[in-house]
């Protein structure tokens, strides 16, 4: 660096030097004309310039002076909407291998015979996997030959066929079925060691029914069902009845908590038997309601029921009748549940006969006026297996029937009616185990008390009953089920005469029935069915025990 600033100055003091020079010639040109003298000029360039050796030492930038703290930052939150377009992706989703499905039977037959000369023949045919319909018949043919009373003159049995049909569409369901049934019987609850053709006394009802119904497929906020039955029952004497069914339910939910609603129901019925020319009856029944939710976790269902008949037992044809019915969880596992209901329940020959096949002729027959009818129930789960419930009924019933041997044959039974209430108690309980399909289990004990006013006792009513169904699936090839029913303190009429009859106590019934099936193959099977394995032939009614032990086997094949 210092070579460097010494050449620099040299030139600028050798410049300087020749322009004084230059200008001292010029100047002289100028004052002195004339020859100018020989000047000789030298130049001697002996001078150093020295300078001081620099300081490398520099010094350092000094650290800028931290910024002051800031004041605290303040947020001011305020809502943003922001919406985006809608957007359709085009998804193309990955298709798994579809699982084969098992293969749907189109039906069945199953062909037995057992003791008493009893055969067995049921045979069932569907259509298979279609979503838009279904159409199946069902026949039966289950018989015995022989009774518990002078064998052939106490036999009977059941036979029926039937024709179904349902179809759906994505907002209407329509089905339809016609039915024919036979059931047969002998009168042969006649005094013991009487001799008796039974061909003479011989009973069977036939019953010729058609039904249809339309509702809409699809659970919505309005759901409806409309319905309708036309049945015409004749026995093998001159006792016919015609029967003409409609009812109307729908619902409109209002919104989670509540909801309204209407049923409607109209029977009309027109009898005719041996003294008995045209007995027309009719009944129509409304049921306007309300569900709601008053508080928290209470449901109530608010309503009316009204009737209006023409039964001329009853000295008033138009009734009405609360309907309140109310539900609420004391606890995630326990429901209390209540109900205070009435209206009035159709009585004809066809529910009467399937009650009691062994019906005098000319018989009267009344509906029973339910004047009010109090509920109350608790139902248990415990787990997702057991469930209890219990609880009671409070009744008071209006003309209610009672089945009374005949004086003069008491083989047949009349119908006999308590035109007062008859004030009917019953106390209930009921278990269920249910574990898959493995194993099922259902007990029900109800205890029952009448007080009657016109009556001296509750003909043939039961005071107690108890009932239950047992059902094993071992490793889905033996399926074995048990059913039980255990009743007694039924009271009955002893006529001698007319006025001159004793009140009887019928004994306890125990009917204990097994069945056992093993599954073969797919297609067949065997079973072995074994009915009042106790052989105690307790009474139905006064006069008529049933058969003793009953043992059928046989074999089902599914197509």
């Amino acid at each position: 660096m210092r070579t460097d600033i010494f050449s620099a100055m040299k030139n600028i003091f050798f410049t300087i030097a020749m322009l004084l020079a230059v200008q001292v010639a010029f100047a002289q040109q100028q004052w002195e004309e004339g020859e100018l003298e020989d000047v000789e000029i030298e130049i001697v360039k002996e001078r150093q310039i020295t300078l001081p050796k620099a300081n490398r030492n520099f010094e350092k930038i000094p650290p800028k002076p931290s910024d002051p703290i800031r004041t605290p930052m303040k947020y001011d939150f305020r809502p943003f909407s922001f919406q985006t377009a809608q957007f359709t992706p085009q998804i193309r989703p990955l298709k798994l291998k579809q699982e084969e499905s098992s293969k749907a039977t189109g039906g069945s037959i199953s062909v037995g015979y057992g003791n008493y000369s009893s055969p067995y023949l049921e045979g069932f045919i569907n259509t298979k996997k279609d979503k838009n319909k279904l159409v199946g018949a069902h026949a039966f043919l289950k018989s015995s030959d022989k009774g518990p009373v002078d064998g052939v003159n106490s036999g009977g049995g059941m036979a029926g066929v039937s024709v179904f049909g349902k179809s759906f569409t994505d907002y209407v369901s329509l089905s339809g079925e016609a039915e024919f049934e036979n059931r047969s019987t002998h009168f042969y609850g006649y005094v013991p060691g009487t001799d008796v053709d039974g061909a003479t006394i011989k009973q069977a009802y036939n019953n010729f029914k058609l039904s249809g119904s339309l509702s809409n497929t699809k659970n919505s906020d309005f759901a409806y069902n409309l319905g309708g039955v036309f049945s015409y029952l004749m026995d093998k004497y001159e006792a016919k009845e015609t029967e003409v069914d409609l009812n109307f339910g729908a619902r409109y939910t209002l919104n989670e908590e509540s909801a309204i609603g209407v049923g409607a129901d109209y029977v009309l019925l027109n009898r005719t038997d041996v003294a008995v020319d045209g007995n027309a009856r009719s009944l129509f029944s409304v049921n306007p309601y309300y569900t709601f939710y008053p508080i928290p976790d209470l449901k109530l269902t608010a309503g009316i029921v009204a009737a209006f008949e023409n039964d001329s037992i009853d000295d008033r044809d138009v009734h009405a009748y609360p309907d309140i019915r109310a539900s609420y969880p004391l606890s995630p596992s326990v429901d209390v549940v209540a109900s205070l209901t009435g209206g009035v329940e159709k009585v004809s020959l066809q529910s009467l006969s399937r009650e009691n096949l062994w019906l005098a002729p000319n018989i009267s027959i009344f509906h029973t006026n339910k004047l009010y009818d109090l509920q109350a129930a608790l139902h248990t789960r415990i787990g997702s297996k057991v469930s209890l419930n219990g609880g009671f009924s409070f009744a008071s019933l209006k003309n209610l029937y009672f089945y009374v041997n005949d004086f003069t044959d008491q083989s047949k039974f009349n119908v006999e009616y308590d035109t007062d209430a008859t004030i009917r108690t019953n106390v209930f309980a009921s278990i269920g185990f249910a574990q898959t399909e493995a194993v099922k289990v259902l007990i029900r004990g109800d205890l029952f008390n009448y007080s009657t006013q016109q009556q001296e006792e509750a003909w043939h009513r039961p005071t107690y009953r108890v009932t239950g169904d047992l059902g094993f699936n071992i490793y889905k090839k033996v399926l074995f089920d048990v059913s039980l029913i255990a009743q007694g303190g039924m009271k009955a009429k002893d006529y001698t005469t007319l006025t001159d009859y004793t009140i009887v106590e019928l004994d306890p019934a125990l009917d204990l029935n097994a069945r056992l099936e093993y599954i073969v193959s797919p297609k067949f099977s065997v079973f072995v069915q074994g009915n009042n394995l106790t052989s105690n032939e307790y009474p139905m009614f006064l006069n008529y025990p049933v058969r003793g032990l009953q043992v059928l086997g046989g074999i089902t094949w599914t197509f």
